[in-house]
């Protein structure tokens, strides 16, 4: 058992309090193995789907920076997102656990303290998590209405026609991931990954011999365009380094499947350096054919059903079966990912729940007897996505704000582990784990600091000023939402039990 590893990883003095299933109770249905090194990274990969995923995000750097934004944009963000990456591969292998930054900061934090912040990182996490399944079902319903916009032209999809396909994709995925379904979906995951990059050749190749007249090395390097009403050009490209860090991060993902998968402390890094390097060398190339392909970049600003990718394909193509082929590849790849986000949720939930950090833990901590598999929390996670989901009726920029406080979730969960670490642990972990970072280890994680800080602190920014109520970045008001839930949670049962 990966918690029964995490107990004795490190030495003894920071092993002071447990989360999670560290303790068994005699007669509870425990974890299985389900996962080998190649399917973890499918998941992982999976995950971001880096240059697919990359293409959604078009329309944001026509007025944030243009071409040279996203191209160099994408560089800069691969470089300096490892020391990220190598942080958190050498938590994951020093202190192995399905809970995560969650239990890593536990583990490292004074005693005092810990119950506190323990507490805090699971409901960042977690949230984040619901977060990032929610945006990701809200991508795959607009994906899809758009493409049937532009199979059909006279057709313009209402919100909520497209909140039932929301319904739809969140259904399908918690049906991969239920028992029976989820042994074909186990060995589904790494040709998934062979998918994505299927689909991106397809892609780079019908775009390179169809697009004209195509873009000149000068609009794709060099030709910054400012239209956000920010005057720093400085602002202007860190705000578009965007589709980059979505493209490259979430290197928490795989640790939730830590007991799943044999010798964590080993694979489990392995795992996050594989999949950031795959991630980076197929995405940096289709950054470029997207932006040479590009023959109408200011289509992208109202493309088609508010998708750039359709919009870029349908201009460079010229041709709609293409286009159908090309965008139903990327609704079933990001159906998978939605299928993956699910899975590492719903593990998230269950490591929590143990803990009575989050709601309803007594029966979402068990696992389903035959499968081994987290039923329970799959169901509520999906619930309250569906829930989540329904405030893309009334606001066609709820994407925006849920996919930014999962961002923000997610990197003040990195920043409060590295510091932690820095303070309290890192000399104290085995030295005979598989990743170590050494002396250097030190100057990556401040390093790491920085760049969640700043990471972070450009997911509140507007994309455009002046601020109006259509241009607003409404992820502080979902992240007020989710500290009002968790205060609550902590006082009527929280501070009881965490």
């Amino acid at each position: 058992m990966a918690h029964e590893e995490a107990a004795d990883y490190p030495t003894k003095s920071l092993t002071h309090v447990s989360l999670g299933k560290a303790s068994q109770h005699e007669g509870e249905v425990l974890p299985a193995v389900h996962f080998t090194f190649w399917s973890a990274l499918g998941i992982q990969y999976s995950l971001t789907s880096a240059p697919l995923a990359l293409g959604l995000y078009l329309s944001l750097v026509v007025g944030l920076g243009g071409s040279p934004v996203f191209v160099w944009g994408f560089l800069l963000v691969g470089v300096v997102q490892l020391t990220q990456c190598l942080a958190i591969a050498e938590l994951a292998s020093a202190i192995p656990h399905s809970a995560g930054p969650a239990h890593w900061a536990v583990v490292l934090a004074p005693p005092k303290f810990a119950n506190l912040i323990g507490y805090t990182l699971g409901w960042l996490t977690v949230s984040a998590w619901i977060c990032i399944a929610t945006s990701t079902y809200l991508y795959l319903a607009q994906v899809t209405m758009a493409l049937v916009e532009a199979c059909i032209p006279e057709f313009t999809s209402a919100a909520w026609q497209r909140y039932m396909v929301y319904i739809a994709f969140s259904l399908i995925c918690l049906a991969l991931n239920l028992p029976k379904a989820f042994g074909w979906t186990s060995k589904a995951i790494f040709p998934t990954l062979i998918l994505i990059n299927l689909t991106a050749v397809y892609v780079l190749i019908t775009l390179l011999v169809r697009a004209s007249p195509k873009q000149s090395a000068q609009f794709v390097f060099l030709d910054i365009v400012n239209m956000s009403g920010w005057s720093s050009t400085s602002i202007v490209f860190l705000i578009g380094l965007a589709p980059a860090l979505a493209a490259l991060g979430l290197f928490d993902n795989v640790t939730h499947i830590t007991d799943e998968i044999s010798n964590p402390t080993r694979e489990i890094p392995r795992v996050m350096f594989g999949s950031y390097f795959l991630s980076f060398i197929t995405g940096f190339p289709m950054t470029m054919i997207y932006q040479f392909c590009n023959v109408d970049p200011i289509s992208l600003l109202t493309p088609v059903g508010g998708q750039p990718l359709v919009q870029l394909l349908l201009n460079g193509y010229r041709m709609l079966p293409l286009t159908i082929i090309g965008i139903s590849s990327v609704i079933v790849c990001f159906t998978m990912t939605g299928t993956i986000v699910l899975l590492s949720t719903s593990r998230l939930y269950w490591a929590l729940a143990s803990d009575h950090i989050v709601p309803l833990s007594k029966s979402m901590s068990k696992l389903a007897s035959e499968d081994h598999l987290p039923v329970n929390s799959m169901l509520l996670t999906t619930v309250v996505s569906i829930a989540l989901g329904a405030i893309s009726i009334g606001s066609s920029t709820a994407i925006n704000a849920v996919t930014g406080a999962a961002g923000i979730c997610i990197m003040l969960s990195y920043i409060i582990t590295f510091v932690l670490a820095l303070k309290y642990g890192r000399e104290n972990f085995n030295q005979e784990r598989w990743l170590s970072l050494g002396k250097y280890g030190n100057p990556i994680y401040v390093m790491a600091i920085m760049w969640s800080a700043l990471s972070m602190s450009l997911t509140v920014l507007p994309l455009y000023l002046p601020v109006t109520a259509a241009t607003m970045n409404y992820a502080s008001v979902v992240m007020v939402a989710i500290i009002v839930l968790a205060v609550a949670f902590w006082f009527i049962r929280g501070s009881k039990h965490a």
